[in-house]
């Protein structure tokens, strides 16, 4: 029987775009670290409509290796979403997700697992790079990242917050029945489990290409990592509203003691008024679109019927989990 027939003691879930020059590479060292650690496996690589010879490289690589299925997109979902859809079909207790460029090694891969493993009260191990191979915009995006979902998501101290983790199937089980049509992974793994840990591995440089985050990308991704899964934007902005609107009652007290107890500022309360108004009602709107905000966006997401990802088709027969599409 082959291994593929097996129930595999970790899945190992990996987005593809624009890789095809070194996915062979990247299946092949998967297979000497799993096969070294001696952890059964399977290897899903999911491609996100990709423009070049990705699909036919997974198909190539699945006819050779049982142990690798292949997943291929209608259309261009991103990373968290295409990544959710190879979660989606796993069949392993413990579940991997990793990139497709190679600057996360495959042989640190049982690592995470191991360490998994040894902890029974742990459900996600998450790498930490403590030497980042990448540029400096880059790093100090992820630092920025890290401060926020600290504030928002509560995310442990000594946690980094990296594409290359290890879950445990309930756990991901947790996150996969989130219907967010932007299932930001890290964000929902911090609000469902504190019970997390950083395992310290090595980062390389990129084997070829380019990385698809432009700085335009990383900053639309930081505003999805925070307003797709948080209500902490609107928030403040309530706050904001509701403080301004309070420092207009304490500055037109101000006034009036000035009018009162001094004579120059009679001749001014024309310009007086008009300031108070526009504190008062700049900051009641903003208060008001924030809860206005509030109830919107817990009606959106109650509405939203876009299919996170559609599959066309896949290497095996029939999927295990899910169907091909997935609102």
């Amino acid at each position: 029987m082959s291994s593929s027939q097996h129930t595999p003691l970790v899945s190992i879930v990996v987005p593809c775009f624009q890789s095809s020059q070194w996915l062979d590479q990247l299946a092949s060292e998967v297979k000497q670290a799993m096969v070294a650690a001696e952890f059964s496996y399977e290897l899903i690589l999911v491609n996100d409509c990709s423009n070049d010879d990705t699909w036919s490289t997974i198909q190539n690589i699945a006819a050779s290796d049982d142990n690798v299925r292949g997943i291929d997109l209608v259309f261009n979902t991103g990373q968290y979403r295409s990544t959710i859809c190879g979660l989606l079909q796993t069949r392993g207790e413990i579940i991997v997700t990793t990139d497709d460029d190679l600057q996360q090694p495959p042989r640190e891969l049982p690592k995470l697992v191991q360490t998994l493993l040894d902890h029974d009260t742990t459900d996600c191990v998450i790498a930490a790079f403590d030497n980042k191979k990448h540029n400096l915009l880059r790093n100090l995006g992820t630092g920025i990242m890290d401060l926020l979902f600290r504030v928002i998501y509560k995310k442990p101290r000594g946690i980094r917050s990296t594409s290359m983790r290890a879950m445990r199937r309930p756990l991901v089980t947790a996150i996969s029945e989130y219907s967010t049509i932007n299932p930001n992974i890290n964000p929902l793994i911090f609000q469902t489990t504190n019970r997390i840990k950083s395992v310290s591995v090595e980062h390389q440089e990129r084997v070829a290409g380019k990385s698809g985050y432009g700085i335009l990308r990383l900053i639309t991704l930081m505003i999805d990592n925070v307003v797709s899964v948080s209500t902490l934007p609107l928030k403040c902005i309530s706050l904001i509203g509701f403080l301004a609107a309070l420092a207009s009652f304490v500055l037109g007290a101000f006034y009036v003691l000035q009018y009162f107890f001094t004579e120059n500022i009679k001749s001014d309360t024309g310009f007086m008024t008009q300031v108070l108004l526009i504190i008062f009602f700049g900051g009641t709107t903003l208060f008001a679109i924030g809860l206005l905000g509030e109830y919107i966006i817990r009606i959106l997401e109650e509405v939203r019927g876009r299919p996170r990802f559609v599959i066309r088709q896949t290497t095996t027969v029939e999927s295990p989990n899910d169907p091909a599409t997935e609102a």
